[in-house]
């Protein structure tokens, strides 16, 4: 065991080493030139202007949408609940509940 840990910084250190030597250093310097460039502003309209007050409706936090996602989670967890007996999964009903009804109160905003 002595020597392992050495040998394989080593080896790490030099296969670092010949990827480098490998490496096309015109094409990554002129990519790296590229990316560090100043991005212009786009301007654009906004075509989904109008849609917002409809996808709140449909994916909102009170919508339909997110009523049937409680009733299938529900049925999935009393489900296991049934097949495994483990009451952590039966207990996860209001966890699930709780994360549901948050992320849908924050996504469409």
């Amino acid at each position: 065991m002595k020597g392992t840990l050495s040998s394989c910084v080593s080896y790490c250190r030099k296969a670092g080493a010949v990827a480098w030597k490998n490496v096309n250093k015109t094409a990554l310097f002129s990519l790296t030139a590229i990316l560090a460039s100043a991005l212009m502003p786009a301007h654009a309209q906004d075509y989904f202007a109008g849609a917002k007050a409809d996808v709140t409706d449909t994916f909102g936090g009170n919508s339909a949408v997110v009523y049937i996602l409680y009733v299938i989670e529900i049925a999935f967890i009393a489900f296991t609940y049934i097949k495994t007996k483990n009451l952590a999964l039966f207990g996860s009903i209001a966890a699930l509940l709780v994360f549901v009804n948050v992320a849908f109160n924050v996504i469409p905003a």
